[in-house]
């Protein structure tokens, strides 16, 4: 297990557990961050929020100017008022009157409470001359308004955390219901829903006269209401509507409603051909439309608003009113029925019932599925592990786009589905993530990148050129030091007879000779782009196409290795002369997938490669023995870069260790740096070996000698024709294709 996680790259690991904790923060919900994703979602509603689309509910508003005026006078008002007001509504032909208002106390100024109590205090007996019997009780004249009509008056429910056993039903004796439950689990489904102990309700009179409904608005941990209960509890068996729910079944004169609900809760409300999703409390969350601000009143309101004092005075009527849901509530900043919304701090509460009323007519109340919740989640984790990978993989440069570019599509979607499709999806915590994510990384990576840096540099410092080197401290991902597959050209070159010349110098002279030989060779490799893998002594070993990938690492090899030849002929002469010694090198090259990262112990490593194609270049090298050559490369690499070189094959060869033969040619010169007597000599020497292939020995050896004629000392065709005398006199076996086996790796 610790082996693989040392293999994965510790940015990704880093990011794995950064997103790890960012789940588990968003699963657990700490309260500063819910505060960040309601803002966020504040912020959405206000970007995406649209006029009414009803067009069926206005707002009747006792304002401040209502109860300045002298004839009206401060609340409460008188019933009969009340009552005025509730005819002229009705009269103008309003669909429903729902109000935002608790009648919970009689009116002290009814003609019988007034003279009941000044008969208590004074001991007097009052009468009103003139005052018809039926007008002696304003309750009841108020009570008359609303009998018969489409009319709800408010009730106010007092919440609990938990369902109450026992509850006082007596409140209420009027109490009925047209909602039933449905649903597969087998629970009380009433427990699910929010909770009441107590209410306050109209008083009796008004209350048989009229419909009731609960008025509350639940708020949010902030006091800001983002949705709000269709159904509450009161007890054990009791539900009652919201005054949103039961106006909207007055005006469509529905007689009952269906609660669904399963093992999580309630799931929807059926009102008659409305289907209305609720969350697992019966609430749903409200679509609030665009506000604006009224320059009257100085609050914000979503609807066409009406003040009571100009339905009292006349001013509006049928034209406004008709066949419109009426929600009759204030504004008056005395009686402080103002709440904070996603839209605004300063609005009316009976805006909000409003509002919910406009959400089930045009259907299209938000949508805030508890799947969201893992949909989200999901979100996160991916989110947070693409992110991390392509940090890990990329480029500054990418990531950051690609950061700038996830934000958006988060904020994006999220506009797209609630405004498509009304679903809430708030991305606050894939933001975070996002955010948290590339900040941590970028800052781990920029860290890592400088030690990956001083890392190259102080392993490939002397190793390769100072442009490669620049590269590869710049592009520390190109390449990998834990080991992989690579495509690459290994070099081998050996000094000829270098233990002769090693016993016949001083130390001090040997190194000094070294020196001179090995400095020109490496810059020569190094400028062609090539890796410096080791020294042994006098020979070198190097790599073209790691540690970085190069396409062309064939042709630079043999460029490289044909350089190297070129000069060690100019500084021949002067090192013979200082040394005593003339230097020859032969040099053995080859192409093919290898292993390439750091080998060794956990203590000491070096970069290097590993693969049959080391091997076989290693062996190469010593193979120009077999035929006085220089350079020798193999098949593999002779394809790749014959179209840079000239060369010519030279066998058809099996190394030691190894059952299948391969091509083996002669590296001669850049492409068209051949002159015709040399060309003329590889063509012969070639079609000489292809005759030895086919046994035909005495073609073999006429082509070999018309060669040697144009050049004496050319080692393959002389070591070609000694093969061939010893083949005329041991015949190859049956089975014989042409290869020879070297018997020995030098």
């Amino acid at each position: 297990m610790l082996k693989t996680l040392r293999r994965i790259n510790p940015v990704m690991l880093v990011g794995l557990a950064v997103t790890v904790v960012c789940l588990i923060l968003f699963l657990w919900g700490p309260g500063f961050i819910q505060a960040i994703s309601n803002y966020a979602y504040d912020a959405l509603l206000r970007r995406v929020s649209e006029p009414p689309k009803s067009g069926r509910v206005v707002i009747v508003d006792i304002d401040d100017d209502s109860m300045a005026d002298p004839h009206l006078g401060q609340w409460p008002w008188p019933r009969y008022l009340v009552a005025r007001l509730n005819d002229r509504i009705f009269e103008s032909g309003a669909s429903v009157l729902a109000y935002d208002i608790l009648f919970s106390e009689q009116d002290r100024t009814s003609p019988k409470i007034l003279t009941a109590r000044i008969k208590r205090a004074f001991d007097a007996d009052v009468h009103i001359k003139g005052l018809p019997d039926e007008v002696h009780d304003f309750d009841q004249v108020f009570a008359g308004s609303l009998s018969n009509r489409n009319a709800i008056l408010g009730i106010m429910m007092w919440p609990v955390d938990r369902p109450a056993d026992m509850v006082d039903d007596s409140i209420d004796p009027f109490y009925s219901s047209y909602l039933s439950f449905m649903g597969k689990a087998k629970l009380n489904p009433i427990q699910f829903l929010v909770q009441a102990d107590t209410m306050s309700v109209p008083i009796l009179a008004l209350n048989e006269a009229a419909n009731t409904a609960f008025f509350n608005a639940l708020v949010d941990s902030d006091s800001v209401v983002r949705s709000n209960p269709l159904i509450w509890a009161y007890g054990p068996k009791r539900v009652y509507p919201a005054l949103a729910l039961e106006a909207v079944r007055l005006d469509k004169g529905i007689s009952s409603g269906m609660v669904f609900y399963d093992e999580n809760g309630i799931t929807r409300i059926r009102l008659g051909s409305y289907m209305i999703p609720t969350d697992h409390a019966g609430r749903i969350v409200v679509n609030y439309r665009t506000i604006n601000k009224s320059a009257k009143s100085g609050f914000y309101s979503s609807f066409p608003t009406y003040s009571a004092k100009d339905i009292l005075d006349g001013k509006v009527g049928s034209r406004e009113l008709a066949d419109k849901i009426v929600f009759m509530g204030t504004s008056a900043a005395a009686l402080k029925d103002l709440r904070a919304t996603p839209l605004t701090q300063h609005f009316s509460g009976v805006e909000i019932h409003a509002t919910m009323v406009d959400n089930i007519l045009a259907d299209d109340m938000l949508l805030a599925p508890s799947y969201l919740t893992g949909v989200q989640a999901i979100f996160i984790l991916l989110t947070g592990l693409a992110l991390s990978f392509l940090i890990a993989r990329g480029r500054s440069w990418m990531s950051f786009l690609v950061t700038v570019a996830m934000i958006w599509i988060a904020y994006a979607s999220s506009v797209l589905l609630i405004q498509e499709y009304h679903l809430v999806f708030v991305p606050v915590w894939i933001i975070i993530t996002i955010v948290i994510v590339y900040l941590v990384l970028t800052m781990i990576k920029f860290w890592q990148e400088e030690l990956q840096k001083k890392k190259v540099r102080d392993m490939f410092g002397t190793m390769v050129s100072e442009d490669v080197l620049t590269y590869l401290e710049k592009n520390p991902g190109s390449f990998s030091l834990s080991g992989q597959k690579a495509e690459a050209t290994m070099f081998f070159s050996d000094v000829r007879a270098f233990t002769t010349i090693s016993e016949s110098l001083e130390p001090a002279k040997l190194s000094e000779l070294l020196n001179r030989y090995l400095s020109p060779m490496t810059q020569i490799i190094m400028d062609r782009g090539g890796y410096v893998d080791k020294y042994q002594g006098d020979a070198i070993m190097a790599e073209w196409g790691v540690p970085f990938p190069t396409e062309d690492h064939a042709v630079q090899a043999c460029l490289a290795a044909i350089e190297q030849q070129a000069a060690l002929d100019r500084i021949r002469p002067a090192l013979l002369e200082e040394f005593g010694h003339e230097l020859h090198v032969r040099m053995g090259i080859n192409s093919g997938t290898v292993t390439a990262g750091n080998m060794g112990s956990d203590r000491r490593f070096q970069y290097t490669v590993m693969g049959d194609p080391v091997n076989q270049a290693a062996r190469f090298e010593p193979a120009n023995k077999d035929y006085g050559t220089m350079i020798a490369i193999g098949e593999t690499t002779y394809e790749a870069a014959k179209d840079h070189i000239e060369a010519r094959m030279l066998d058809k060869i099996i190394v030691k260790g190894k059952t299948r033969p391969i091509l083996l040619y002669e590296l001669i010169a850049r492409k068209g740096e051949i002159d015709e007597q040399r060309r003329k000599v590889t063509d012969l020497y070639e079609e000489a070996l292809k005759a030895h292939w086919d046994r035909d020995w005495d073609r073999a050896e006429r082509l070999l000698k018309q060669a040697l004629s144009l050049d004496q000392e050319d080692g393959p065709c002389v070591k070609l024709l000694l093969r061939i005398s010893g083949y005329r006199e041991a015949e190859p076996e049956v089975g014989w294709n042409g290869e020879f086996i070297r018997a020995t790796k030098d």
